[in-house]
């Protein structure tokens, strides 16, 4: 008995400085939420099998501790996560896969497709960015003001949530006013070339749904690649990849709004190698490529903390792995500005080959097309089907695109101390290019030239 009161202690010691260590800042509200959630299961375990032992009296579950001190209480707690979802009122978050999560079959057909798909839930809002654009330009800033989303997010089976919802929406009389948007448009971009000024700009417009670098579309896309890379698989169907991207995008299409008519999404810039997949599930969704001077967007790409293109030497997606093989060049042998000047020419060559081939998309230029007057008034929006809207009411439409676009893109951004909060054509012009990224623009971006 004495041995046991002896491992509790410690256990209790050991928890008690691990939660210590996160009020200070040295773990993530994440972790911390994880042992908090292990910590009281633990308590109620010991009280419960020590209750009727003299020497272990039960300890009150109730008592003000550590835990109640560092996180909200769960509104939502004894809520069904199905209904939740269900309802519209918890949203997907983010995807976690397994090596054989879309493993080809060997015996009978999987469920949906898939298994060993899970989805990350919880309650945020997701209509912020009409709110304000500048702050909440991405999906993952509008998800860091929900308390359940840091504190209370849960994780459950995709293809069991699709199924689930797909039941509830195919019964008009439990809806509960839930709709399914169509897809009016697809927004690609190499990063820092524009796209956020276009995707800021359609949050203004009352019947449109902007979302914006989704990690679970991200996640989706990237599925294959991923498992390639992390994993060490190639065995991933191309069909099961299909609906699992589809799958994704459909969960995110579902709105309450009877406002919303229009679903835009804004990928991020890696993205755009997977144009052709997303065609091939959405091909009648208008989509654009944003582009900019070679030398420039290298720059850009490169600041510290800016430069994610590097991961791609380690986690390159195949069409990139091609490239390389297509320049004979090793990855690993590259240096920083090599390998995100060969990631930023695979991303223009994906999409100049799909619009090219296809006779789809527009293709937006920096300089010569976003930056001129009126651009997004006259041919942009007009393209990607709100010509309807602006005429409705041009002279409020193009107040309201004005304002945004006089405010820099992500005032959440690194740099956001740094800079006037305030935008304009000229402030872009100055880009300093070193001449590391001068060679090698020249030696994988002469085609943007």
């Amino acid at each position: 008995m004495v041995a046991a009161h002896g491992r509790t202690a410690r256990s209790n010691l050991a928890v008690l400085s691990l939660f210590i260590a996160a009020a200070a800042g040295l773990l993530t509200a994440g972790i911390a939420t994880r042992l908090g959630s292990n910590y009281q299961q633990r308590r109620l375990l010991t009280a419960t099998t020590n209750n009727n032992d003299a020497d272990e009296p039960p300890i009150d579950i109730e008592e003000a501790s550590l835990i109640s001190m560092q996180f909200t209480t769960n509104p939502y707690v004894g809520r069904d996560k199905f209904e939740m979802i269900q309802s519209g009122e918890a949203k997907l978050v983010s995807l976690r896969l397994s090596p054989d999560s879309l493993a080809e079959d060997t015996h009978a057909p999987r469920s949906n497709g898939y298994t060993g798909v899970y989805g990350t839930f919880c309650v945020f809002d997701d209509q912020l960015n009409k709110k304000d654009p500048a702050v909440y330009p991405t999906v993952d800033h509008m998800v860091e003001t929900s308390n359940h989303c840091i504190e209370n997010r849960y994780t459950l089976p995709l293809n069991e949530v699709v199924e689930a919802v797909t039941s509830h929406d195919s019964n008009s009389i439990r809806t509960g006013g839930i709709k399914k948007l169509p897809l009016s448009g697809m927004l690609f971009h190499q990063g820092f070339s524009g796209a956020g000024l276009i995707a800021n700009a359609l949050t203004t417009f009352d019947d449109t749904l902007v979302v914006s670098e989704h990690s679970a579309i991200r996640g989706a896309l990237n599925a294959c690649d991923y498992i390639h890379n992390r994993f060490n698989s190639n065995d991933c169907s191309p069909s099961k990849h299909q609906k699992l991207v589809e799958d994704v995008i459909s969960l995110l299409s579902r709105s309450s709004d009877p406002n919303i008519e229009h679903l835009f999404l804004k990928l991020d810039a890696a993205s755009s190698v997977y144009i052709p997949l997303l065609r091939t599930v959405f091909p009648d969704a208008q989509w654009t490529f944003d582009y900019r001077k070679a030398e420039h967007v290298l720059a850009k790409s490169t600041e510290p903390k800016r430069n994610s293109c590097v991961l791609t030497k380690r986690q390159p997606s195949s069409v990139m792995a091609s490239q390389a093989l297509e320049h004979n060049v090793d990855l690993e042998e590259l240096s920083t500005h090599e390998v995100c000047a060969l990631h930023l020419s695979t991303l223009v060559d994906v999409a100049t080959k799909e619009h090219e081939s296809t006779g789809t998309g527009m293709l937006i230029s920096y300089e010569d097309d976003l930056l001129q007057e009126d651009a997004l008034i006259e041919t942009i929006f007009p393209y990607l089907g709100l010509q309807e809207e602006i005429d409705a009411n041009p002279n409020e439409v193009r107040a309201r695109v004005e304002e945004v676009l006089s405010t820099r893109t992500n005032l959440r951004g690194i740099h956001a101390l740094d800079v006037d909060s305030q935008w304009s054509a000229g402030s872009e012009e100055h880009v300093h290019v070193s001449e590391e990224v001068r060679a090698a623009s020249q030696l994988f971006m002469q085609s943007m030239s």
